[in-house]
């Protein structure tokens, strides 16, 4: 599939809206964490910076863990692609899943950390069998949105049994 200009797009769904503001929500932690150490440190007030550092990093590593991410799936006649980058790092690691529909032979969605984290997991017939691509996670989408997600899933693999 090659750029998103002039493509037909039977489905498409992102969170660019969602996933902008969690990470904004993970660089503003991150000022008021540092503030408050400053602060802290600046007043000699030590079992509160002990506190706000250890909250800061349980924070920072459920965060971490439950890995809010842009989400973007795209389908066209021929084609499903899955664009999705974590949002709980300065540094975004771009990455896409690319396939023909009819390589789709299956999906899971799974739930961990207390519901708070929730994966996709899309599984493809290839040249050696069944393969899963690793775990995308999904966790920042509404479950009306996931719901949409499993739909057009369910609609390929309808589709794929024919």
């Amino acid at each position: 599939m090659n750029s998103k200009e002039n493509i037909n797009f039977i489905f498409q769904l992102n969170n660019k809206g969602r996933s902008g503001n969690f990470f904004i929500l993970f660089i503003l932690s991150g000022i008021v964490f540092l503030g408050l150490a400053f602060l802290f440190v600046a007043t000699n007030k030590t079992n509160e910076l002990i506190a706000t550092v250890l909250f800061a990093v349980g924070y920072f590593v459920l965060f971490h863990k439950i890995k809010p991410s842009f989400f973007e799936m795209l389908v066209t006649e021929r084609y499903l692609q899955v664009n999705f980058y974590s949002v709980s790092s300065t540094v975004r690691n771009y990455q896409s899943v690319e396939m023909e529909l009819h390589q789709l032979v299956g999906f899971q969605l799974k739930q961990s950390i207390l519901g708070m984290k929730r994966t996709l997991t899309l599984s493809v017939q290839s040249k050696y069998g069944i393969a899963d691509y690793p775990p995308i996670s999904v966790s920042i989408l509404k479950s009306d949105e996931i719901a949409q997600i499993a739909h057009v899933l369910n609609k390929i693999l309808e589709n794929n049994k024919k």
